[in-house]
């Protein structure tokens, strides 16, 4: 397995500087900076975002489509079919792509049939690629997951020609990483994205791999989306990617939290309407607005090599973290 994917120059290191400064096409100047409402199906208070932000395109998942173990379509998705497809029952005149993003049983049951099934029925237009179990310290079944996931995305291009595929990033190395995005590339995808909300779970370091292995991506790339990301903090510590997909704006409402003043301000026992679930997409999307107008990385660049990013590997990033935190 380590052969396969150790075919970058092993003495050569990467620095974030060189990921982005002298190129142009990574500046805050040329970057989309476009936000993704993830809309819940069957919640009718998450439906139409386009009508409150600046959002042609929107999210909606297969996990909600299928039965858990994946195996097969459910209610829902005939209740979408029998209303003439996915816009109609959206009432929406954009784009909708379709995530692949699901739990682990889920993704061990769903084949490429399936999806496709999904795809074409619905009337999907963009998709994700297929999802993988793909762990940090589980490079061996990671390898194994995106040969997978490879194959099962070559067989989606054969089955839905006329759908365009945003290749879904994933890996627990910077090799795997690489190798992953470089095959999918070689199928002629050009829209990629990269999962968050993983390396939210665990300490600090592994939130700085991620951040890692995001760089490595947006430098091989014209447009990179972060999904799984809503927070003012982590959009702006991730701003040199072009889209940030968020369901945090009825996550948050869920959970009783309202944003007001600068901060969000929890209201236990507050009525989760679409008043308060587009109030949080409005100011989800505020943070993202705020980045469009800044003309500089620099900045940011500067601070974050001074730390274990610069001139490491993602397994080194780790390895300082645990030995000096």
């Amino acid at each position: 397995m380590t052969d396969k994917f150790d075919y970058i120059n092993q003495n050569k290191e990467i620095s974030p500087y060189s990921l982005f400064l002298g190129n142009p096409r990574h500046n805050a100047k040329t970057a989309k900076k476009q936000i993704y409402p993830i809309v819940k199906l069957g919640e009718k208070t998450t439906y139409s975002p386009e009508r409150h932000v600046d959002s042609p395109e929107v999210i909606i998942k297969a996990q909600q489509l299928i039965s858990r173990d994946g195996k097969s379509t459910n209610s829902l998705f005939n209740q979408i079919r029998n209303n003439g497809g996915i816009q109609n029952h959206l009432d929406f005149g954009g784009d909708v792509i379709l995530s692949s993003i699901m739990p682990d049983r889920a993704i061990e049951g769903l084949t490429s049939e399936t999806y496709a099934e999904i795809i074409d029925t619905l009337g999907i237009k963009y998709y994700l690629t297929p999802d993988g179990e793909t762990y940090l310290r589980e490079p061996e079944v990671s390898a194994v997951e995106i040969n997978r996931m490879l194959n099962q995305t070559q067989a989606l291009r054969d089955c839905c020609p006329l759908c365009v595929p945003i290749g879904l990033v994933k890996g627990c190395t910077d090799n795997q990483i690489l190798y992953h995005l470089e095959m999918m590339q070689n199928m002629g995808i050009q829209r990629f994205c990269f999962h968050l909300a993983d390396f939210f779970r665990g300490p600090d370091y592994v939130l700085q791999i991620a951040k890692r292995f995001a760089y490595l991506i947006r430098e091989r790339t014209d447009e990179l989306i972060i999904y799984g990301i809503g927070s003012k903090k982590h959009i702006n510590s991730f701003r040199f990617v072009d889209g940030f997909a968020t369901q945090s704006h009825y996550v948050k409402a869920y959970y009783g939290y309202r944003y007001e003043y600068g901060r969000w301000i929890r209201s236990p026992g507050r009525k989760v309407d679409r008043e308060l679930v587009m109030h949080n997409l409005h100011a989800i999307s505020s943070f993202v607005e705020d980045l469009r107008n800044q003309q500089e990385l620099t900045p940011f660049l500067e601070e974050e090599v001074d730390g274990p990013l610069r001139n490491s590997t993602a397994e080194q990033i780790g390895m300082n973290y645990c030995t000096y935190t």
